[in-house]
């Protein structure tokens, strides 16, 4: 599920937001977590890079939009931002702190909901995604590129990663759909793949990091059919 924030300090805003959300999250079939922000000093107070979305009044209380979205950029080249504004002057200024694009208020749905398209596109073909990991002693952020696989058994997962092995209870399908699309690929039911760590296919195995990991008999036209496409991606 992506995540969006939503940084307005006009509350008549913020609800129109999450009302167009909604009905975009209907009309094309996709689920989103939106939490709102009244000021961008409190969402720069917890920003760590997970967010795939960031919609973002600029004239607000404290630090401004365009401000907060200078310090986002120094941890965040890859978040997608969004002004939500009445000051179309600040396109250029836009521009350069690699904001995707405005939208001018009064907001309107079908121009809110054409720019999302745009915004969504961007996040489906990111490469590096970062994913949140619920560990025994708090929260270990991952790379998506550094995640070799993913298995399941009983319920609890374990992330097999650069920085080590995690485990976490939770569902292989939530996983599947935080993930980068098109980057990973279940091999069986009960483990998904980063196709980018793929070192060799051998009878019904996987090569994974020196792992081999079985290939189901169900998976195996769907794993590979992903692994081909993989090849231009990465």
């Amino acid at each position: 599920m992506n995540r969006i924030a939503i940084v307005e300090d006009d509350q008549g805003y913020r609800d129109t937001l999450f009302t167009y959300i909604k009905q975009y999250e209907q009309e094309r079939d996709t689920a989103f977590e939106a939490t709102p922000f009244e000021k961008a000093d409190d969402f720069l107070a917890v920003y760590n890079g997970d967010y795939d979305i960031i919609l973002m009044d600029i004239e607000m209380p404290g630090t401004n939009g365009m401000d907060a979205a200078e310090q986002i950029r120094k941890k965040d080249a890859q978040v997608v931002i969004m002004f939500i504004t009445n000051m179309a002057h600040y396109a250029i200024k836009g521009y350069e702190v690699g904001a995707l694009d405005f939208v001018l208020k009064p907001i309107q749905y079908l121009n809110f909901a054409n720019k999302m398209d745009r915004a969504m596109q961007l996040v489906e073909n990111r490469v590096s995604k970062p994913v949140m990991i619920q560990t025994g002693t708090g929260v270990k952020k991952i790379d998506s590129r550094d995640i070799f696989y993913v298995e399941i058994q009983n319920h609890v997962l374990r992330y097999h990663t650069k920085q080590g092995n995690f485990e976490v209870r939770g569902s292989l399908k939530n996983v599947e759909e935080e993930l980068p699309k098109g980057l990973f690929a279940k091999c069986s039911n009960w483990c998904l793949v980063g196709l980018t760590h793929v070192a060799e296919i051998k009878d019904d195995t996987v090569i994974v990091e020196g792992e081999e990991l079985q290939i189901s008999r169900r998976s195996k036209k769907n794993f590979m059919t992903a692994l081909i496409r993989s090849v231009g991606r990465s």
